[in-house]
């Protein structure tokens, strides 16, 4: 009994829900399996292939120029729709016809405009990689990267084309069961990785986590989706250049601006001090990533829970939902990411070799900084994209221009390089950032006020 409440009183002091729980458990996972990954690339990758292999991955990251943040713009819409409807067992859907209608609708063009960017995608994104290899590559054969990256760009295409119906999903409030689906093709695509490399299979191995992706998201869609296929369509009120267009293109310009705020460090690295350097930059840069994601997962599970405040004109509820959640992913990002910095200082005065297929600490330490940053900064933007609004359009274009200015100007030291962008995130994006925050708080806090 006693033990009993202990726990329940811990998970209403962590917050962990079913969501978050799923949440933070396949980012848990994540996180560890990329950690086994540094561990294990080194072994079987040359410093060479170690550096095209987390190039892969930074240039993939150019489908964020396809997807235009529609992914965002689906949770958005469909939970300000889903606060006023209840999905039955069957996965069917029980509310007011309007409603169904745009739900309908959204789910339509959804697949339309997927189907074009994943082409798209496909053959722009593809042709550039391979112009990028094969202008800045001069230590491994042709035949020994370019079909491996003409397979993981179809691959990605593929994802990207199923990744908008899962955002379809969490905007209905399902994030802990996407979550659970994540975690599932991430486990699946980490052990295959793993069993590729220790087969001796060399870069094919960064196809695994693609491919069990695609596969295990479109067996899980094809008995999901059902529920959106039986809704009638004709009959969407739908309009995309009124409902869509104003909030998507801002957040389009926002996501991509992002792109240079998070993948292009390992290219220019990659092109100015050769694969070597670029895969310790890039081995750091899959670490914080990971990191920040396993601190965003509170708001990422509570996203559509934010919407569905403001669709219900509770601006009480939303204040102490985001405030408890935002708390604790700055927190838990704060925590982890200054700790790997100080286990790799101490391997570094250890001496142990392994530790030189990273970034140094001192690098590690500025990009530490950038991921509480990135976490604070996200985390408001959340909040104030519950109300269907982007305000984060100048922060972010501003921000991507002096991230690519400051990190032109340090090319030459990838310390420096590190510590240019974490003073971009210090003194333009954050700051700017929390005057917006608070603009927005004070326009719920109003609201609580009126009568």
């Amino acid at each position: 009994m006693g033990l009993s409440a202990s726990l329940r009183r811990m998970l209403v002091m962590t917050g962990l829900d079913f969501h978050v729980s799923l949440t933070l458990l396949y980012r848990i996972w994540a996180l560890v399996a990329g950690a086994l990954t540094v561990l294990i690339v080194p072994f079987w990758l040359t410093p060479l292939q170690q550096g095209f292999f987390y190039t892969f991955a930074s240039l993939l990251a150019l489908q964020i120029f396809f997807e235009l943040g529609f992914s965002q713009v689906i949770v958005l819409l469909i939970s300000h729709e889903a606060a006023h409807i209840t999905v039955q067992p069957d996965g069917t859907f029980l509310g007011h016809e309007d409603r169904l209608n745009r739900i309908g609708g959204i789910f339509g063009f959804v697949r339309r405009w997927f189907a074009v960017a994943a082409v798209l995608f496909a053959a722009i994104a593809g042709t550039a990689g391979w112009i990028f290899f094969f202008v800045n590559n001069q230590s491994i054969s042709i035949y020994d990267w370019a079909p491996v990256w003409v397979v993981l760009v179809l691959l990605t295409a593929f994802n990207l084309f199923l990744s908008p119906k899962l955002a379809l999903f969490e905007g209905l409030g399902q994030v802990g069961q996407v979550a659970r689906l994540r975690l599932l093709q991430s486990m699946a695509g980490y052990v295959l990785l793993w069993l590729l490399l220790i087969l001796g299979l060399e870069l094919w191995a960064t196809v695994s986590l693609p491919l069990m992706s695609s596969f295990v998201t479109w067996f899980w869609l094809r008995s999901k989706a059902s529920g959106f296929r039986k809704i009638d369509r004709k009959n969407s009120e739908v309009n995309w250049r009124r409902d869509v267009l104003p909030l998507q293109w801002r957040i389009a310009v926002s996501w991509v601006s992002g792109y240079f705020l998070y993948n292009m460090f390992t290219p220019i690295a990659f092109a100015t001090h050769g694969a070597v350097v670029a895969g310790r930059v890039g081995m750091a840069m899959t670490v914080f990533n990971a990191v920040t994601t396993l601190g965003l997962s509170w708001i990422n599970a509570k996203a559509p829970n934010f919407t569905m405040h403001v669709s219900r004109r509770e601006p009480r509820a939303l204040n102490q939902l985001f405030m408890s959640v935002a708390a604790r992913s700055v927190f838990a990002t704060a925590a982890i990411a200054f700790s790997i910095v100080g286990i790799v200082k101490l391997a570094t005065l250890a001496e142990l070799e392994a530790v030189h297929r990273i970034a140094s600490a001192s690098t590690l330490f500025w990009i530490a900084c950038s991921a509480v940053l990135n976490t604070a900064s996200y985390s408001a933007a959340t909040y104030m994209r519950a109300h269907r609004e982007e305000p984060m359009l100048p922060v972010s274009i501003i921000s991507a221009i002096a991230t690519i200015i400051m990190v032109w100007l340090l090319r030459s030291d990838v310390t420096e390089m590190m510590m240019g962008y974490a003073m971009v995130g210090a003194f333009v994006s954050m700051p700017w950032t929390l005057l917006l925050f608070i603009r927005y708080r004070s326009r719920q806090t109003s609201a609580i006020l009126s009568p």
